[in-house]
């Protein structure tokens, strides 16, 4: 009676023991299935600071003198444009340009709009890369700050400046203005008339010394 009881004991103790150690396998496995899926969440977030928000706008065009030129405007608040020249002779051409688009309520309704006269406005310019004080302006945002427009900001390589003619100089001398006396008048007749006789000599060289003075 003794030996079965013994032995029905041992028998419970033995599968109690197996259920706990199960059960606790099964915890430990649900532990590291969950840390799993909390990494994988943590991965799959996007990262803060990246350059999805970064917008990129860029065309080419050809200028009046056949340079061929591109440019490139990128930003999400301020956009730098970069505006590079190859022209058929000489050396290119880079410039930077910056503008703050938001600034222009018109912007925000028709983005598009504003980039296509931006386009357009950066071909008709006369000085491009060369003249600080001339904007590439969107004719949408004629209310707007000047900061909707973009300005000049740096010139890596400004055109050649246009050589002046520096005027010869010549060794001419001027005309003698001073008037010349070609002919020497007999003033004898004149101071007889007068002066008379006694005194014909002496008013005819006070005569000639006047005409001299003259000369």
């Amino acid at each position: 009676m003794r030996t079965i009881c013994s032995a029905a004991f041992l028998l419970v103790c033995f599968i109690w023991a197996t259920n706990a150690q199960a059960q606790n396998s099964s915890n430990q496995g649900n532990g590291i299935n969950h840390i799993e899926s909390t990494q994988n969440s943590r991965q799959q977030q996007p990262q803060k600071g990246s350059d999805n928000n970064i917008s990129v706008q860029k065309a080419k065009f050809t200028t009046k003198d056949k340079a061929q030129c591109s440019w490139v405007a990128r930003g999400e608040d301020k956009y730098t444009m970069t505006v590079t020249c190859k022209p058929g002779n000489g050396d290119g051409f880079t410039c930077k340009y910056t503008a703050k688009p938001a600034t222009c309520t018109e912007y925000g309704s028709n983005p598009e709009g504003y980039w296509k006269q931006i386009a357009r406005s950066v071909k008709k310019q006369k000085k491009l890369c060369a003249d600080p004080r001339a904007m590439i302006r969107a004719g949408m945002c004629k209310r707007a700050p000047l900061d909707a427009h973009f300005k000049l900001s740096e010139t890596s390589q400004a055109k050649p400046p246009k050589t002046e003619k520096t005027p010869i100089a010549t060794n001419t001398t001027p005309p003698d203005t001073k008037r010349q006396c070609t002919e020497r008048i007999d003033h004898s007749e004149v101071a007889k008339e007068k002066c008379g006789d006694s005194w014909a000599s002496l008013c005819a060289f006070l005569f000639t010394v006047i005409q001299s003075g003259d000369c």
